[in-house]
Protein backbone atom coordinates (compact mmCIF):
# COMPACT_ATOMS: atom_id res chain seq x y z
CA UNK A 1 0.00 0.00 0.00
CA UNK A 2 2.85 2.37 0.86
CA UNK A 3 4.35 1.80 -2.60
CA UNK A 4 1.03 2.72 -4.21
CA UNK A 5 0.98 5.95 -2.21
CA UNK A 6 4.60 6.65 -3.19
CA UNK A 7 3.84 5.96 -6.84
CA UNK A 8 0.88 8.32 -6.59
CA UNK A 9 3.11 11.03 -5.14
CA UNK A 10 5.65 10.47 -7.91
CA UNK A 11 2.82 10.77 -10.44
CA UNK A 12 1.66 14.05 -8.97
CA UNK A 13 5.23 15.36 -9.16
CA UNK A 14 5.32 14.54 -12.87
CA UNK A 15 2.14 16.38 -13.85
CA UNK A 16 2.85 18.80 -16.27
CA UNK A 17 5.19 20.87 -18.14
CA UNK A 18 6.10 18.24 -20.64
CA UNK A 19 5.87 20.30 -23.76
CA UNK A 20 9.63 20.47 -24.18
CA UNK A 21 12.28 19.39 -21.74
CA UNK A 22 11.94 17.08 -18.77
CA UNK A 23 8.95 16.49 -16.51
CA UNK A 24 9.05 18.02 -13.03
CA UNK A 25 11.31 16.02 -10.75
CA UNK A 26 13.42 14.64 -13.60
CA UNK A 27 17.00 15.73 -14.36
CA UNK A 28 18.23 16.53 -17.87
CA UNK A 29 21.52 15.53 -19.48
CA UNK A 30 22.57 15.32 -23.13
CA UNK A 31 19.08 14.99 -24.60
CA UNK A 32 17.66 12.62 -21.99
CA UNK A 33 15.74 12.98 -18.74
CA UNK A 34 16.46 10.85 -15.66
CA UNK A 35 14.47 10.02 -12.55
CA UNK A 36 15.94 8.44 -9.39
CA UNK A 37 13.28 6.33 -7.72
CA UNK A 38 13.12 5.70 -3.99
CA UNK A 39 10.91 2.64 -4.56
CA UNK A 40 12.47 -0.78 -3.92
CA UNK A 41 11.48 -3.11 -6.74
CA UNK A 42 12.82 -6.16 -8.52
CA UNK A 43 14.28 -5.55 -11.98
CA UNK A 44 11.19 -6.54 -14.03
CA UNK A 45 8.89 -4.42 -11.84
CA UNK A 46 11.30 -1.48 -11.95
CA UNK A 47 11.33 -1.74 -15.75
CA UNK A 48 7.52 -1.80 -15.80
CA UNK A 49 7.34 1.19 -13.44
CA UNK A 50 9.60 3.20 -15.75
CA UNK A 51 7.38 2.13 -18.64
CA UNK A 52 4.36 3.71 -16.92
CA UNK A 53 6.04 7.04 -17.70
CA UNK A 54 6.99 5.99 -21.25
CA UNK A 55 10.53 5.67 -19.89
CA UNK A 56 12.93 2.75 -19.48
CA UNK A 57 15.65 1.71 -17.04
CA UNK A 58 18.66 3.95 -17.69
CA UNK A 59 21.20 3.00 -20.36
CA UNK A 60 24.73 4.33 -19.86
CA UNK A 61 26.49 5.09 -23.13
CA UNK A 62 29.69 6.74 -21.86
CA UNK A 63 31.65 7.90 -18.81
CA UNK A 64 30.09 11.39 -18.93
CA UNK A 65 26.58 9.98 -18.65
CA UNK A 66 27.67 7.63 -15.87
CA UNK A 67 29.24 10.52 -13.94
CA UNK A 68 26.02 12.52 -14.35
CA UNK A 69 23.99 9.64 -12.91
CA UNK A 70 26.37 9.45 -9.94
CA UNK A 71 25.82 13.18 -9.40
CA UNK A 72 22.03 12.94 -9.43
CA UNK A 73 22.12 9.97 -7.06
CA UNK A 74 24.33 12.07 -4.77
CA UNK A 75 21.83 14.94 -5.02
CA UNK A 76 19.00 12.50 -4.27
CA UNK A 77 20.81 11.47 -1.07
CA UNK A 78 21.63 15.08 -0.08
CA UNK A 79 25.29 14.64 -1.04
CA UNK A 80 25.84 11.59 1.16
CA UNK A 81 27.15 8.70 -0.92
CA UNK A 82 27.69 5.48 0.94
CA UNK A 83 26.68 2.12 -0.48
CA UNK A 84 23.83 2.54 -2.94
CA UNK A 85 22.72 0.10 -5.64
CA UNK A 86 20.42 1.10 -8.50
CA UNK A 87 18.98 -1.00 -11.29
CA UNK A 88 20.08 -0.06 -14.81
CA UNK A 89 18.58 -1.32 -18.05
CA UNK A 90 21.01 -4.06 -19.15
CA UNK A 91 20.49 -7.80 -18.97
CA UNK A 92 22.02 -11.04 -20.23
CA UNK A 93 18.80 -13.00 -19.65
CA UNK A 94 18.47 -14.14 -23.26
CA UNK A 95 22.09 -15.23 -23.88
CA UNK A 96 24.37 -15.72 -20.88
CA UNK A 97 27.29 -13.29 -21.10
CA UNK A 98 25.74 -11.25 -23.94
CA UNK A 99 24.87 -8.04 -22.08
CA UNK A 100 22.41 -5.79 -23.90
CA UNK A 101 20.41 -2.70 -23.09
CA UNK A 102 16.83 -3.93 -22.82
CA UNK A 103 15.19 -0.85 -24.36
CA UNK A 104 17.43 -0.48 -27.42
CA UNK A 105 18.57 -4.09 -27.75
CA UNK A 106 22.13 -2.82 -28.30
CA UNK A 107 25.22 -4.53 -26.90
CA UNK A 108 27.09 -2.52 -24.31
CA UNK A 109 29.78 -0.44 -26.00
CA UNK A 110 30.93 1.33 -22.83
CA UNK A 111 31.34 -0.65 -19.61
CA UNK A 112 32.46 0.01 -16.06
CA UNK A 113 32.17 -3.37 -14.37
CA UNK A 114 33.62 -4.10 -10.94
CA UNK A 115 36.78 -6.23 -11.15
CA UNK A 116 35.85 -9.85 -11.96
CA UNK A 117 32.33 -8.82 -12.96
CA UNK A 118 30.11 -9.82 -14.49
CA UNK A 119 31.03 -13.08 -12.85
CA UNK A 120 28.83 -15.31 -14.96
CA UNK A 121 26.54 -16.73 -12.30
CA UNK A 122 23.54 -17.91 -14.27
CA UNK A 123 21.06 -16.37 -11.84
CA UNK A 124 22.64 -12.89 -11.97
CA UNK A 125 21.15 -11.55 -15.19
CA UNK A 126 20.40 -7.91 -14.37
CA UNK A 127 22.71 -4.90 -14.05
CA UNK A 128 23.16 -2.43 -11.22
CA UNK A 129 25.35 0.57 -10.67
CA UNK A 130 27.02 0.36 -7.23
CA UNK A 131 27.99 3.66 -5.68
CA UNK A 132 30.49 3.28 -2.83
CA UNK A 133 31.36 6.94 -2.31
CA UNK A 134 32.12 10.18 -4.09
CA UNK A 135 34.56 8.69 -6.61
CA UNK A 136 33.94 4.97 -6.41
CA UNK A 137 31.21 3.51 -8.57
CA UNK A 138 31.04 0.47 -10.82
CA UNK A 139 28.62 -1.95 -12.41
CA UNK A 140 27.70 -5.37 -11.06
CA UNK A 141 25.38 -8.18 -12.08
CA UNK A 142 22.66 -9.22 -9.66
CA UNK A 143 19.73 -11.58 -9.41
CA UNK A 144 16.77 -9.83 -11.02
CA UNK A 145 14.55 -10.69 -8.05
CA UNK A 146 16.43 -8.44 -5.61
CA UNK A 147 14.51 -5.35 -4.54
CA UNK A 148 16.55 -2.22 -5.25
CA UNK A 149 16.08 1.41 -6.20
CA UNK A 150 16.29 2.24 -9.90
CA UNK A 151 16.91 5.03 -12.41
CA UNK A 152 14.50 5.72 -15.29
CA UNK A 153 15.42 7.49 -18.55
CA UNK A 154 13.36 9.14 -21.31
CA UNK A 155 14.23 11.38 -24.23
CA UNK A 156 13.83 15.07 -23.36
CA UNK A 157 10.53 16.36 -24.70
CA UNK A 158 9.17 12.86 -25.29
CA UNK A 159 6.05 13.61 -23.29
CA UNK A 160 6.13 11.24 -20.35
CA UNK A 161 2.65 10.14 -19.40
CA UNK A 162 1.33 10.70 -15.89
CA UNK A 163 -0.38 7.70 -14.33
CA UNK A 164 -2.45 8.16 -11.18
Amino acid sequence: MLNVVRLGLVSVALIAQVIRGCPNGWETFDGSCYFVSDLLEDWPTASTTCGLYHAYLAEIEDANEENFLKQIVSKFHDGHLHDYDYWLGATDTFVEGDWRWMNSGQRLTYTHWLPDEPNGYHTQDCMIIRIFGANNYHWDDRECTEKLNFICEIGAGSGAIVIG
